[in-house]
């Protein structure tokens, strides 16, 4: 039953993570527009820094796009701002949108 079972991972890993960052992409597009409104005017990216620069690069982030969004360098707590759902600290909140995707599952195991 394994050998049947791994073939088929296989074939459908591919189609659900193409899903899986589909569904990603429809996430950032819905969180631009309802920060900064219509016409969309943005270009999404993926980043994938090594682990020493990921704080210079958020860092830099914050200085090209904190204009953006006051909020989120002011330093104003997010929990006055009722957004259903979203359970977000002031230190998981950018003044660009950010969504973290986790790869370590493609990473074979030792």
């Amino acid at each position: 039953m394994k050998g049947p079972l791994v073939r088929w991972l296989k074939v459908n890993f591919g189609e659900v993570f193409t899903a899986w960052i589909h569904i990603k992409a429809l996430r950032v597009f819905v969180e631009s527009v309802l920060r900064y409104g219509l016409p969309v005017n943005f270009q999404a990216m993926l980043v994938k820094p090594t682990k020493k620069n990921t704080k210079r690069l958020k860092e830099t982030l914050n200085q090209l796009y904190g204009h953006l969004d006051s909020t989120a360098l002011s330093g104003q707590q997010l929990n006055t701002m009722d957004i259903p759902g979203l359970n977000l600290t002031s230190s998981d909140y950018y003044p660009y949108v950010f969504y973290k995707i986790s790869l370590d599952m493609l990473e074979p195991t030792r």
